[in-house]
């Protein structure tokens, strides 16, 4: 039976594996200017110009714009993002990002394909950024 229940339990790799969902969402076809603060996962499909600081992920869809201050958990950028960012644990810029930032997080991962531009600064243990190439579909 204990073999069963490991052949059930899916390793996660990645740090968005671990996330049940989103409590709140900005949807595709809107655009918010103003500020956002709180204790919860945000994903942004959207656009928003402002300053954003959440205690949990904040997940930039694929089409998303961001222009402002983000302070967070972790980040995913798939979208277009300006300006400056903080995350107190990891940023991860894919494939289909344009990220023109200053970015400083403990740890720092782009794949293949992402554009940057600025000033990244990786803070505490880690002394580089992880490079990657996507093996699995977007969004997952």
């Amino acid at each position: 039976m204990a073999d069963r229940q490991q052949n059930q339990i899916r390793p996660q790799r990645r740090f968005t594996d671990e996330r049940e969902g989103f409590a709140s969402s900005i949807g595709q076809n809107v655009a918010i200017e103003g500020a956002i603060r709180g204790t919860t996962n945000l994903e942004i499909w959207g656009s928003f110009e402002g300053e954003i600081e959440i205690e949990g992920l904040v997940w930039l869809r694929p089409g998303s714009r961001f222009a402002g201050g983000l302070i967070t958990t972790n980040l995913v950028v798939e979208g277009d993002l300006r300006g400056t960012v903080r995350a107190t644990e990891k940023v991860d810029m894919r494939a289909t990002c344009h990220v023109i930032a200053d970015v400083t997080a403990s740890k720092v991962a782009a794949s293949e394909g992402s554009y940057i531009e600025g000033r990244i600064t990786v803070a505490e243990q880690s002394d580089e950024m992880v490079g990657y190439a996507e093996k699995r579909e977007q969004g997952r």
